[in-house]
């Protein structure tokens, strides 16, 4: 039995030896392998990362509030790629020049050209190829995004 024990506590010590040389063989810091950096390599990495986010995700400076916009009879706005309507009235209908239509994600389906725009749907135009709402009556539509008024 004791044979066991002396055995095991031989096994013990060698490994707390080579984890002691192991620990002990590890890099400096300051070294190559484990750099030291000071605060302004730091905030300089940092301003990289950020400027590289929002240059992804957009600045926010751009569409990122909401506008009221007034429309008249026969008055209609174009709106850009990503932009977000509301229309207010149920006084408009939406502007299709190509194929597909806007999503009316409120309805969960695709409004076509001329197609009457139920109040308070929320509508996402996909691209910026002329898509847009036509005013029937006055209508009121709170926009986000980028647009023209016609």
């Amino acid at each position: 039995m004791k044979k066991v024990y002396a055995l095991i506590l031989t096994f013990v010590v060698i490994l707390a030896a080579l984890g002691i040389g192991y620990a002990d063989s590890s890099s400096d810091p300051g070294s190559q392998q484990d750099p030291l950096v000071s605060k302004s390599y730091v905030d300089n990495k940092y301003d990289e990362v950020k400027s590289y986010v929002d240059s992804k995700i957009g600045s926010g400076a751009v569409g990122s509030s909401y506008d009221i916009v007034e429309l008249k009879a026969g008055e209609s706005i174009t709106l850009y790629e990503g932009s977000e309507a509301i229309v207010r009235t149920n006084n408009s209908s939406v502007i299709v020049t190509k194929t597909d239509g806007v999503s009316d994600l409120t309805g969960g389906k695709d409004l076509k050209n001329d197609t009457l725009i139920p109040a308070n749907h929320l509508l996402l135009f996909p691209r910026s190829d002329g898509r847009g709402i036509k005013a029937n009556n006055y209508t009121i539509i709170v926009v986000m995004g980028k647009y023209t008024k016609n």
